[in-house]
Order: structure tokens, then C-alpha cells, then sequence
């Protein structure tokens, strides 16, 4: 057996273990050499930074695109505006120069008398922000580069001590950048759609692609391959119970896959599926627990009603049964439960949970009674 097993799930996911989605690399990639702004949106574990990646080393393989230069920032540590435009000079100084004597002069040249240190307390003055505002544009256009600024955890910049001057900044950063494409991806699906679609920031100024699983045909047959590839048969039914189990959550079924495959001699079985799903539950009980430990009592009654599929929450009927109070109260819980990222109300019928894990083990296990 060439390797133990042939599923990825914990690292970014590249070759032949990328599936299904060509098309999104396709339209992301135009995107880029058209010199457009994009927002990808999904919920956790969908494949964003793997989509991303893949598009970046397929842009970098072509001698053709030699010129455009890929700079990443992650927002996860930054709580400030300071330190997020400090972060991004630095990242792109660290990018596009090879010594630090190149790197000081392009300071002298574009930030003349700014500190870059991230720990620096010295308070940026208006003029200079607006020189860091600029500083991604005139350094592309002075090294004649396509330049691709791509965020991740975006929504962190709601945590900032001030996310409206946070994001007024960089949305007039994606007006002014004429040689530069941003690619901006976010976490959390809820904080994200608060960003462009509640605070309406950037508007007109991105193409908002989302990201929903892969075709079940697709990747249950992927999942019978693999099998294939490593001794051991798996036939497409018992692919698509794992994949229905899961709702397609590609992070979680290629998790399920990789033990199913590990408890496999010959032939994967219901048994084996039955097996591998507790073990998948027994390997995040923690963050399950936790998450549940986090919740009131009204929000976990919420949270039933919704897997008992009532969408009327404040009818009389469904108030009494899961004692929620209150139209008003029902309010309030659907606001924490956003806020927490665990559902989304994508409209008055449908609601999405945000981890098909949590979703599986509430319904089968937190709220059987049997």
C-alpha cells in the first residue's frame, strides 16, 4: 500500500485529492487576471483556502502570469486598524523584496518616518494611514506587478476597537488599487454576510462567490477510488450514506472516509459506517460538548424546534411546547445563535446549521431520550 491512508482532511487539499471544483477554480482565476476583487463565502470546512490555493499555484505554474505576485494576511491575531495596515506593509515589504536593504528603501520611498513594528504603540496620525492606505498601489505599480492581496479570517475585523474606520479604510483601499486584486475570505459565514449584505460594505466593488458542497456524484465516487487505490472496495451506495450522514460537509466526510477505510479489511459495510460515524463524534466530543455548555436553556429549545423542522416560532403552539417565552425572546435567541455562528437564517423556511457534525450529534444523541 503506497500510503495508510489516501483521504486528506487536516492541511490544504491539492492534486488529486482537489475534486470537484473545477468550475470555481475557473471563475476565481478569470477574476484574478481581470483584475476584479472577490469575497468567498461558505461555511467552515467547505474548501475556501483550498480553492484559493489551488488557484494560486495553477496562476503561478503559467510562465504567462509570472508578474502577478500572491501576498496572504491573515487578520487572526490583529485587534486594531494600527496593527492591520502595519501587518499588510510588512507582509508585502516580506513579499516583493529579497533584502532589507531593498526593503528600507522602498520605506524611505512610500513610508518615510512610519514604524512597522507590530507591537509598535505609537498611535498612526491620519496622514499616515493614508500613506499605508496607498502603499499596496504604489508598490505594485513601481514594481510593475499584478498584485494579489488575499485575507483570511476577514470577519476578525469586526473585533477591532473600531471595524466601521477598519473596513471604511479598506474599502477605499479596493476603489483606489487599480493593479491589485484582493481575495477576501472569512470563517465565520454569519459575521461575513453582516460585513457585505447587512453593513453593506464593498458594494460593487467584489464578486461574491459562494461555495456549497461538492456534487454527491462526485465525491462519492472519489470515495470508492480511493478505496480502490488502497486495496479495499467500497461500493457508491454506502459512499452516499456517509455523504448523506454528513450533508456533503467535505472536511467531515473525508474524516469519516480516512477511519471507515482504517476499519476496513476487504469491503466497506453499514456496520463499518455505523462504527466509523461514533468514532468521528468520540474524536470532537470535546468541541461539542463545549459548544453546547455554552448555550442557555432557551437556545438549545430553539435549536430543537428548528430539528423539528418548526419555522413558526412564534406561533402559540411552538412558544408553549419549547417554552420559549416570547415572539420578542425568540428574537433574541435567533440573534445569539448567529452570533455564535451555529445557525443561519437564510430566510423565514430555510435555516442552515453551520457544522453538519453538531447538527448530527444534537439531533441523534443531545436530544434522544432513548
Amino acid at each position: 500500500m503506497e500510503y495508510i491512508s489516501p483521504f486528506e482532511y487536516n492541511h490544504i487539499v491539492t492534486g488529486s485529492r482537489f475534486i470537484g471544483r473545477e468550475r470555481e477554480v475557473a471563475r476565481v482565476k478569470n477574476l484574478i487576471l481581470a483584475h476584479k476583487n472577490i469575497v468567498l463565502y461558505g461555511p467552515p470546512k467547505i474548501g475556501k483556502r483550498s480553492l484559493i490555493y489551488n488557484v494560486m499555484q495553477e496562476i503561478a505554474a503559467e510562465p504567462k502570469h509570472q508578474e502577478i505576485a500572491f501576498c496572504t494576511i491573515d487578520l487572526f491575531n490583529i485587534r486594531s486598524v494600527d496593527k492591520m495596515l502595519r501587518r499588510v506593509a510588512l507582509l508585502l515589504l516580506e513579499k516583493l523584496y529579497n533584502s532589507d536593504k531593498e526593503r528600507e528603501g522602498a520605506k524611505r520611498e512610500f513610508l518615510k518616518g512610519i514604524e512597522l513594528n507590530g507591537y509598535s504603540n505609537d498611535t498612526l496620525t491620519e496622514r499616515q494611514m493614508k500613506m499605508l492606505q496607498n502603499f499596496p498601489q504604489n508598490l505594485a505599480q513601481s514594481r510593475n506587478i499584478h498584485l494579489v492581496v488575499y485575507f483570511q479570517q476577514f470577519q476578525n475585523i469586526l473585533l477591532f476597537d473600531k471595524p466601521l474606520k477598519a473596513l471604511s479604510i479598506l474599502e477605499s483601499m479596493l476603489a483606489d488599487c487599480r493593479s491589485i486584486s484582493f481575495i477576501i475570505v472569512g470563517d465565520k459565514r454569519n459575521a461575513m454576510e453582516h460585513i457585505f449584505s447587512e453593513l453593506h460594505f464593498f458594494r460593487n466593488l467584489v464578486t461574491k462567490i459562494t461555495l456549497k458542497p461538492i456534487s454527491k456524484k462526485i465525491f462519492c465516487q472519489y470515495i470508492c477510488n480511493s478505496f480502490a487505490k488502497g486495496g479495499k472496495r467500497a461500493e457508491l451506495k454506502y459512499a452516499a450514506d456517509m455523504y448523506d450522514i454528513l450533508e456533503g460537509d467535505p472536511w467531515y466526510l473525508q474524516h469519516l472516509a480516512e477511519i471507515c477505510f482504517l476499519l476496513t479489511e476487504t469491503e466497506l459495510d453499514e456496520h463499518i459506517i455505523a462504527t466509523g460515524v461514533k468514532f468521528l463524534l468520540n474524536q470532537h466530543d470535546y468541541e461539542l460538548h463545549n459548544t453546547v455548555y455554552g448555550l442557555s436553556t432557551h437556545q438549545l429549545m430553539l435549536i430543537k424546534a428548528i430539528l423539528d423542522g418548526e419555522r413558526r416560532f412564534s406561533t402559540y403552539e411552538v412558544l408553549d411546547r419549547y417554552k420559549l417565552n416570547s415572539s420578542a425572546n425568540v428574537n433574541r435567541l435567533k440573534e445569539a445563535l448567529t452570533k455564535k455562528e451555529l445557525v443561519t437564517f437564510v430566510s423565514k423556511s430555510v435555516i442552515e446549521f453551520n457544522d453538519s457534525l453538531l447538527k448530527l450529534w444534537l439531533k441523534n444523541y443531545f436530544f434522544n431520550d432513548n
